[in-house]
């Protein structure tokens, strides 16, 4: 917190004293408008966190409705069996999952790209990959 100092002779502080009493009127006027300065400026900052939430529910009122809609995307479709996503097959093979994705980039691995939702990796063809692999 910052402190105002000032220091006077004892002749100054009672003319400092005198000045303020004199003036005490205009110091409490001055003093008002202050505090309604600050009501004012409080107020308006209600009114834009108000606005600001009011908007916010609007926006969430019109994701709902989106969600709501029917998709107009066709589902992908993948054959029956087990898969590994590109971080599981990572942690499977000890790399990381840049390694993975090169490996699929080099198509020494296969993998399904789904639209949106990534690679995957079917767990057979995971399993000859690692054969092959710990073989050559």
């Amino acid at each position: 917190m910052l402190k105002n100092q000032i220091e006077l002779v004892p002749n100054q502080v009672q003319t400092l004293f005198e000045f303020l009493s004199a003036q005490e009127s205009l110091l409490k006027r001055i003093s008002s408008y202050d505090k309604e300065d600050a009501k004012q400026a409080l107020s308006k900052v209600y009114r834009l966190i108000a606005d600001y939430g009011r908007k916010v529910r609007e926006r969430k009122g019109a994701r709902e409705l989106i969600e709501n809609r029917e998709p107009k995307v066709i589902p992908t479709s993948i054959p029956r069996g087990s898969y590994f996503t590109v971080y599981q097959a990572a942690q499977v093979c000890h790399v990381t999952s840049k390694q993975i994705r090169t490996w699929v980039r080099k198509g020494k691995l296969k993998a399904f790209d789904l639209l949106g939702l990534g690679l995957i990796i079917e767990a057979d063809k995971l399993n000859e990959f690692l054969y092959k692999k710990a073989h050559v």
